[in-house]
């Protein structure tokens, strides 16, 4: 990376604008990827760690292989590959409300997540996960389907939620109908 800091991609969504940035961070001597909505960093390729183990404590705890997993929140991709990681995860649907997050990973804008939208057992999807929750499911193609794990990650907490339609989850009745999932 010649620059210092670089916008990769940023579009207006109905949530807001959403950005992709790379910046040269000289004190770490190392390239960091950030996502922005507006104001508000949403991620950052210096702090994965609690991605990484959300997925990791989530599937630790499943007896057994051939796992079907759903990830809510595409973003860096860190939850993902970490599943991915997991020998036993046979399939894995991503679902992500936003397409150009989506086309960062088609188009290979995250280095670190190389792989990730080309792994045979990786299907991304847009949705809305909330909704997908409330209707249809996750996949399209079998509305019925049920997953051994949902690793959700994409309002900061139940409290600090990315849009207000969100709150509506973190309800004992939202969190029943994830578990008919």
């Amino acid at each position: 990376m010649g620059a210092r800091f670089e916008e990769l991609a940023w579009r207006d969504t109905p949530i807001g604008l959403i950005s992709l940035r790379r910046r040269r961070d000289p004190a770490l001597q190392t390239e960091v990827y950030e996502v922005k909505l507006g104001d508000e960093f949403l991620m950052s390729s210096l702090f994965p760690v609690a991605e990484i183990e959300l997925a990791r404590l989530g599937l630790a705890s499943l007896a057994g292989g051939e796992l079907e997993v759903v990830v809510g929140g595409l973003g860096l991709g860190y939850t993902a590959r970490t599943a991915l990681a997991d020998d036993r995860v046979r399939s894995l649907i991503v679902v992500e409300a936003i397409e150009d997050v989506i086309d960062w990973h088609r188009r290979g804008l995250l280095p670190f997540a190389a792989g990730l939208a080309d792994d045979p057992r990786t299907r991304l999807v847009r949705a809305d996960f909330f909704a997908a929750v409330a209707g249809d499911g996750f996949d399209p193609d079998r509305p019925e389907r049920r997953f051994h794990a949902v690793l959700l990650d994409i309002d900061h907490s139940p409290r600090h939620v990315l849009h207000p339609r969100n709150a509506a989850f973190y309800t004992p009745a939202g969190l029943r109908r994830l578990a008919a999932r």
